[in-house]
């Protein structure tokens, strides 16, 4: 559960393509450099004053700037694509980058169905190119030391067997943006939670959910859903996530053979799991392992397009997390238990 170390000094930079400069778009413009294996050549926004921003963030000269992506694809000059635009728009342009032969890193969600999800991987497999999914969370500290709590006995917090997960998280999200689309909060939000689960635990089993909004919620569609899931390795997860919360919360617990590891916004404790009835164990502070985000998210993406190093966030490995998604879905609006066997892949 470790990034590819760094690309080593003999080894070229990748020119890079920037799709898409605000917002989510910045973290690429900071985080493309040596110390990654990249280095900013081109960008392409609709918006004049981002690529004006992210010009002068990156000092490209104005020949570096385009406003038509398949332009600035096939004159870029760009050895990689990295595209942060909304989520409707991942599979369109993954397949243009597809098609001009360029590796592409897009944000996550992956896709904002599971049959475009399945096109895309399809596609990909296809053409043989190599596609990635800029799903974050699993590279931060908090989720690193949660995997190797579940997965490494060597680690001090380690909880043998997991027999229960509680992952509750309650965002304040007032204004719908682009998440205008059926089931956007799980596409687009709960995917971060299912890649997480997923590498965690391994594979889903079945899940039973149900979505609903407030009576003053301003979104169309349902955003706020709940899911009684089972894995594959016996693990069973009470999961929970809402956009129209009052108060913005985080919280992960999992109880396990040997002890208990919580979560509370980034916080996380530990104690031995206790033998007498009622009893309590000394809870304790739990270090965070090292780890560095998005530059490791871009490092195994370079060791991916270079040395052919598949990592956790291709495109392939990445539709487990669709799937999860899918399920979902399906559960909600059939009004019943989904299995993940029965998902046509």
């Amino acid at each position: 559960m470790t990034a590819a170390t760094l690309p080593a000094t003999e080894k070229k930079l990748l020119k890079v393509l920037h799709i898409g400069v605000a917002n989510r778009g910045v973290w690429p413009l900071e985080k493309c450099n040596a110390s990654t294996g990249f280095a900013s050549h081109a960008l392409c926004d609709v918006s004049d004053a981002a690529l004006e921003s992210a010009r002068e963030k990156t000092g490209l000269p104005t020949s570096a700037v385009f406003k038509d992506v398949k332009t600035a694809m096939r004159d870029g000059g760009a050895d990689v694509a990295i595209a942060c635009v909304p989520t409707m728009l991942h599979v369109p342009m993954a397949k243009l980058a597809l098609d001009a032969g360029l590796p592409i890193l897009i944000e996550k969600g992956m896709a904002p169905d599971w049959a475009s999800a399945q096109d895309l991987a399809n596609t990909t497999r296809q053409k043989q190119g190599k596609v990635a999914v800029a799903q974050n969370y699993r590279y931060f500290g908090v989720e690193r030391t949660t995997w190797h709590a579940v997965n490494d006995q060597t680690s001090p917090y380690y909880l043998g067997p997991v027999h229960l997960v509680q992952y509750n998280q309650n965002r304040v999200r007032p204004e719908v943006r682009t998440l205008n689309y059926p089931f956007a909060s799980v596409w687009d939000m709960s995917c971060h939670h299912f890649d997480n689960l997923l590498s965690w635990f391994g594979p889903m089993k079945e899940m039973t959910a149900q979505s609903w909004k407030a009576t003053w919620s301003p979104y169309e569609h349902d955003n706020n859903t709940m899911a009684h899931i089972a894995f594959e390795n016996g693990t069973t997860c009470q999961y929970l996530h809402t956009h129209d919360a009052a108060r913005s919360t985080l919280d992960v617990q999992l109880h396990g053979e040997r002890g208990a590891l919580i979560r509370t916004g980034d916080t996380l404790t530990f104690n031995q799991r206790p033998l007498e009835q009622f009893g309590l164990r000394d809870i304790v502070d739990v270090k965070h392992v090292e780890a560095h985000g998005e530059s490791d998210l871009l490092r195994d993406f370079y060791a991916y397009v270079v040395d052919d190093i598949e990592p956790g966030v291709s495109v392939f490995k990445n539709l487990e997390t669709m799937a999860a998604c899918e399920m979902m879905v399906r559960s909600i609006t059939g009004h019943r238990t989904v299995q993940r066997s029965k998902l046509n892949v």
